[in-house]
């Protein structure tokens, strides 16, 4: 499993930009135009009117990876200034090809031909990517292209993409407008924002238009750097703020506090919904351990991030004797299993676990990183948490491959507690980038349309938002890789 993404991540690629004929060889393990089965299906589920599916298109690029992205780029190419393909196709790439090809991407924005929607496309696209090692040269002025008055909504775009690489506050450009999502964006970023606005921004008494943006990506930049000081007190503050406009705010506020360690089991236990963004890491999980219980209460409805939260509030001797209680409910007991084998896995010198749970297939994998030899009985339903166990009876697993496995079962499941802050900054790009245009509204019906935030540039009835919001929904699911900023620490 995890052998198999290596070796698909190490394919040899074009260099940056290259450009090759079509119908050219592409490099060894790579697919090209000659593939003609896989093109005709990509062509199918990507432009063709009567079968497209783009959801289907873009998780067949993904399961590629990037040997499909020579062929995908050349699919763009041939595309030519047909707005609509371009956008699907250009998604696909960055989709098959992930960080490994930002300087391709960036190689290819470079043409002042680029339209505004494609390069709002390539900031939205990096915006929900993971956390980058390095920046492209010449970041900004390659993305915002030639034009020296950048339509909003692409200086929105740059600006959530700019949060994603490291020193982009580098030859940043100044906040000119008085726009809200320009300067919310900025904020996420940890770009360079006026004291005076900012200041005058952050009156929650009497707050301006489309404020609770900013608070948002104050909170939401501190994840990377939480501390003490002026922004602690405002997330208290935030957190007091008891109106459903502010529910976004008020969780980013909890997110933050619980990377600052400010948080206490404290007065009355909070909604499952904010208690599990209290829960980033063992040391946020013990803080608030008596809320965390080994059986869901009576009103948490989507009780599998707690009960991972459980395991990571309590030595792993408890958890285990507290199987009867948490082993009967199937909606959280193999997510407890998993947590509980990816807790042991971390230890120099487990106890053994000489404990049965029947019909749990992932016991297997706590008995089995506490060091007891025990038969199988049955097989999980997810197949790489499955190859994992075979290999481990084997006796061919290495313990961090091991306990990487479980991690990724957890994302995978929804249950892993880093997508507090994964689902907080996919919201964040979706409220200030899509909730404005036409389709956007389906993600807050009650909200009436003239109330959203909807930056200038692209109209609202557009075709860019008939692919963006898709791409959204595709992009906001967690899938593997698991990116390093959100691994358990």
């Amino acid at each position: 499993m995890l052998v198999c993404i290596g070796v698909l991540a190490g394919l040899p690629q074009p260099a940056a930009g290259q450009e090759r004929a079509s119908g050219a060889k592409a490099p060894v393990g790579a697919l090209s135009l000659r593939d003609d089965r896989i093109r005709d299906r990509f062509e199918r589920l990507l432009s063709t009117p009567s079968t497209r599916d783009l959801a289907q298109g873009w998780q067949l690029a993904a399961d590629y990876g990037r040997p499909a992205a020579p062929l995908l780029w050349e699919m763009l190419r041939r595309a030519q200034s047909n707005v609509g393909p371009r956008l699907v196709y250009l998604a696909a790439a960055v989709i098959a090809g992930g960080p490994g090809e930002d300087e391709r991407l960036f190689a290819w924005l470079d043409p002042q031909t680029t339209m505004l929607e494609e390069r709002v496309m390539v900031g939205f696209l990096l915006a929900m990517g993971p956390d980058r090692a390095r920046t492209p040269a010449d970041f900004w002025p390659r993305l915002l292209g030639p034009n020296k008055a950048t339509q909003p909504i692409l200086g929105v775009a740059a600006r959530l993409a700019a949060a994603r690489f490291p020193g982009t506050e580098a030859g940043a450009p100044a906040l000119g407008e008085e726009d809200p999502g320009l300067l919310a964006a900025a904020a996420f970023a940890g770009l360079p924002v006026p004291p005076g606005r900012a200041a005058r921004t952050w009156n929650l008494q009497r707050p301006e238009p489309h404020a609770e943006f900013f608070w948002r990506g104050c909170l939401l930049a501190g994840l990377r750097a939480p501390g003490q000081g002026l922004l602690l007190d405002r997330a208290r503050e935030v957190q007091n703020l008891a109106s459903d406009p502010y529910a976004a705010v008020r969780g980013a506020a909890a997110l933050f506090r619980a990377k600052a360690r400010d948080v206490r089991a404290e007065g009355t236990r909070p909604d499952w919904r904010l208690l599990q963004l209290l829960v980033v890491d063992t040391t946020s999980a013990a803080a608030v351990q008596p809320w965390l219980q080994p059986e869901p209460q009576p009103f948490d409805d989507e009780p599998q991030r707690l009960a991972v939260a459980y395991v990571l509030s309590r030595p792993p001797g408890t958890v285990v004797a507290d199987r009867a209680r948490w082993g009967s409910d199937q909606r959280i007991r193999r997510h407890v299993a998993v947590a509980l084998a990816w807790r042991l896995l971390g230890e120099e010198n487990p106890t053994p676990v000489a404990d049965a749970l029947p019909d749990v297939p992932e016991w297997y994998l706590v008995q089995w990183a506490s060091g007891r030899a025990v038969a199988r009985e049955g097989s999980c339903e997810d197949p790489a948490l499955e190859a994992a166990i075979a290999l481990a009876a084997a006796g061919r697993l290495p313990r961090p491959v091991a306990r990487g496995a479980c991690e990724e079962a957890l994302w995978r499941w929804g249950s892993h507690p880093g997508l507090g802050a994964f689902d907080a900054e996919r919201l964040f790009v979706r409220d200030l980038m899509l909730l404005g245009s036409r389709q956007g509204g389906k993600y807050l019906p009650h909200v009436r349309p003239h109330q959203h935030y909807q930056p200038a540039g692209i109209d609202k009835d557009h075709e860019f938002f008939d692919i963006a919001i898709p791409l959204w929904d595709f992009l906001s699911r967690p899938r593997l890789p698991l990116p390093s900023e959100h691994r358990l620490r």
